[in-house]
């Protein structure tokens, strides 16, 4: 049996992961895919290319959320500067695109900075889920003590925008509240991220 030659982004990516997390071991599926196991837990990894079929994109599937128990998506941002000794594969983790669990890195921090910026405001903010993911923008739904809401955020190159949306039957003072509170969450994501 032949061995499988792997993407050199993907191989780095996926090498800089798994030395990163303890006993963990790399099942390589083929050139564009491999799965890092920890334990009963994985991480897929799978690489795609853009229409040029010059600038990579690495799709990460992370149900456990490993990276983050790990602290590895800072890592992750900066994984071109774990390359120092080859240009080559420098410049191409520079340009690549990481997307984990549906979003972009930065997207992913927004989506951690939204968390705790409601919790920071008031304990009567609960996150309830995230309903939708697509690389640059998310939606997810919150409770205000009994009063359900769902916001919507996203990450353009100039600005992010967040959004509530607020049932109707929720009294006008406790709508006020929300959108104010969701108007300063996001003038501070776009002092912090843009």
């Amino acid at each position: 049996m032949s061995e499988i030659k792997q993407y050199p982004v993907l191989k780095h990516i996926v090498n800089v992961i798994k030395n990163a997390i303890a006993d963990s071991k790399v099942d390589e599926q083929s050139e564009s895919v491999s799965i890092i196991k920890d334990g009963n837990d994985s991480i897929h990894v799978r690489q795609l290319f853009d229409d040029t079929e010059k600038i990579a994109s690495i799709f990460i599937t992370d149900k456990k959320e490993i990276l983050y128990s790990e602290d590895l998506l800072e890592t992750l941002e900066d994984i071109a500067q774990t390359a120092k000794a080859d240009a080559n594969l420098k410049k191409a983790l520079e340009a690549a695109k990481i997307i984990v669990n549906d979003l972009s890195l930065q997207t992913e921090f927004i989506l951690q900075e939204v968390k705790a910026a409601f919790d920071e405001l008031s304990d009567s903010y609960e996150f309830g889920k995230t309903t939708e993911k697509n690389i640059e923008e998310f939606s997810a739904s919150y409770k205000f003590g009994d009063n359900k809401f769902d916001i919507t955020v996203v990450n353009s190159a100039d600005a992010i925008q967040i959004e509530a949306k607020i049932d109707s039957a929720v009294k006008p003072a406790v709508k006020k509240t929300i959108e104010a509170d969701v108007d300063k969450i996001g003038k501070a994501l776009n002092n912090s991220f843009k």
